[in-house]
Order: structure tokens, then sequence, then C-alpha cells
């Protein structure tokens, strides 16, 4: 991946953590449900707050570079957003699922997948950001 282009690296980067997370998210929910037993909806909502985690600390570190950003708010706003997010996307797994006899697995991966490009833009538009201090100093105008 090319920094030299930060749109095409958070692009490129986002779509291999998606990929990374796809695979946890689909394998751990297979594995609770398959191994575990666990009922087919406890399995996926255990995989996404593991998920989480791992997506936070990818988007701030190595995806968005946003490191230099406030870390408690950047925290909160992805996790609120989150929370939407994954609420949404459990709806959709139980309608999809539940309702129209979807299995399981197709059904979480039509969802994850559709939830992906939304996911990015608000990231990288609102949660993700530089707070003014950061900018100044990357511009080199520290006043």
């Amino acid at each position: 991946m090319n920094r030299n282009s930060p749109l095409l690296f958070a692009i490129s980067g986002f779509g291999l953590l998606g990929m990374v997370s796809f695979t946890l998210n689909l394998g751990l929910s297979a594995l609770l449900h398959e191994v575990v037993r666990a009922p087919e909806e406890l399995a996926f909502a255990v995989a996404l707050v593991v998920v989480f985690a791992v997506n936070f600390l990818a988007c701030r570190y190595l995806i968005f570079d946003a490191a230099g950003g406030n870390l408690y708010r950047q925290l909160v706003a992805f996790a609120l957003s989150s929370l939407v997010f994954r609420g949404l996307e459990y709806v959709a797994f139980l309608l999809l699922h539940s309702v129209a006899g979807v299995h399981y697995l197709v059904a979480i991966a039509a969802v994850l997948g559709i939830s992906m490009i939304g996911k990015f833009l608000f990231y990288r538009g609102a949660v993700f950001v530089a707070d003014d201090d950061t900018k100044r100093t990357r511009r080199g105008n520290t006043r």
C-alpha cells in the first residue's frame, strides 16, 4: 500500500481490515455455533464485540493515521457509531436469517459486505479526523 496517496492507502487498508474482520467475524461465529454449540444469534453477537476492539485499534493507528487526535473523543465516537452500525447489522441479520430463512453464514456475509462502504465514509469523515490542534501542528501553524 502506498502512503504517498493517503486516500488510496486508507481505502486499501480499510479493505484489508474489512477482509480480516470479515474472516474473524465469520470464523468466530462459525466456531462458536458449530463447535461450542452457541445459538447463531449469540455467536454472531460475540464475534461483533471481538471485532470491535480490533477495528478501533487498526483504524486509529494504521488506516486513518489518527493517533494524534483525541483518543477519548475517537473512542466514544467510534463506540457510539459502531453500536449504531452493529445494531443495524444485527437487525438486518435477524431479518435475513430469522425472518427470511437465509442461512446464517450467508446472511452475515451479505450484511457485513454492504455495511463496509458506509462505515468507511463515516469513520473517515467524522470519527478519525485530526483535532484542530493536530491540524495546525501538521500545517506548521502552532500559534
